[in-house]
């Protein structure tokens, strides 16, 4: 069943891809400046630099992480039809048409699976079992095909991911009038991300001025592209980049497909990443 896993990996090929043109097209949308800067005045001698959006992300942001999600949603299915059928020896194998990644939330969902998936070998459902999100230690949020799962379905019956932006660098610079001074709230640290507007810093002068004689310098302000429905997601008890997590799932996903690959005598094509695969038969040779 070789092939079955190659076309299955051809997924995640595509998925990078995919995420490669997301990452240009979001340097064409920021090329433009689509953010303004604005300085208002908000007590005696104290001020809020903004960021305001004035020109949301492009659709095309939205379509393409689509795509990406998918890639990967279907290269799971794709890798569990391709494990069932080299189990079975049959292609296709049993009730083939039932055939879909369980990614399950609670044990009780995993039940409701395990009832439908009942043309699928038991050993293989109970690998599966203990790979589900309900599984992780920190819940099943912090699980990423939890993530794969939750955003594709949103993504299929109800509307699209919409893009947006995020501020992950922050340093800015400010011009005041001569014999004037400028003191930064330190406690404003705005990695969030930006609908509309977002306050990216505040500070209080020393004297009475307008706040048309404050110039803002954000070029230190990095704006990183997010999906809403992800932006509050943590990795490692951290926030990374909406890159970071997109390469993360890619690995992860590729992970389950490697695994899935060598309980079925199967050879990714380059070889196994993400795991030594003699390392791992000695560990399942010792039951470890």
């Amino acid at each position: 069943m070789q092939e079955l896993f190659d076309l299955a990996f051809a997924r995640i090929d595509r998925a990078g891809a995919r995420r490669r043109e997301f990452s240009k097209a979001w340097a064409d949308y920021i090329a433009v400046h689509p953010w303004d800067i604005d300085v208002r005045e908000t007590g005696e001698r104290e001020f809020e630099i903004l960021a305001v959006m004035r020109e949301p992300a492009p659709i095309e942001l939205s379509m393409i992480f689509s795509d990406w999600l998918s890639a990967l949603r279907a290269a799971l299915d794709n890798g569990l039809y391709a494990w069932v059928a080299a189990a079975t020896g049959q292609n296709p194998p049993p009730k083939a048409e039932r055939i879909q990644y369980p990614i399950c939330s609670t044990p009780g969902e995993f039940v409701d699976q395990r009832k439908r998936l009942s043309g699928v070998p038991v050993e293989i459902l109970d690998k599966l079992e203990k790979a589900q999100p309900y599984r992780s230690p920190y819940g099943p949020e912090s699980n990423l095909t939890y993530w794969v799962h939750e955003l594709a379905r949103t993504d299929r019956h109800r509307a699209a991911h919409v893009g947006i932006g995020r501020v992950d660098e922050h340093r800015i610079r400010l011009r005041v009038p001569q014999g004037v001074t400028a003191t930064f709230d330190e406690t404003v640290r705005p990695y969030s991300h930006i609908e509309g507007e977002l306050a990216v810093g505040r500070f209080i002068t020393s004297k009475s001025i307008s706040r048309f004689d404050v110039a803002a310098d954000l070029t230190g302000v990095v704006i990183a592209p997010e999906i809403r429905a992800w932006a509050d997601f943590t990795l490692n008890c951290g926030r990374q980049s909406l890159w970071s997590r997109m390469v993360y799932t890619e690995f992860f996903i590729r992970h389950h497909l490697e695994n899935m690959a060598a309980f079925s005598d199967a050879t990714p094509a380059g070889g196994f990443k993400t795991f030594d695969i003699d390392e791992a038969q000695v560990a399942s040779a010792d039951g470890r």
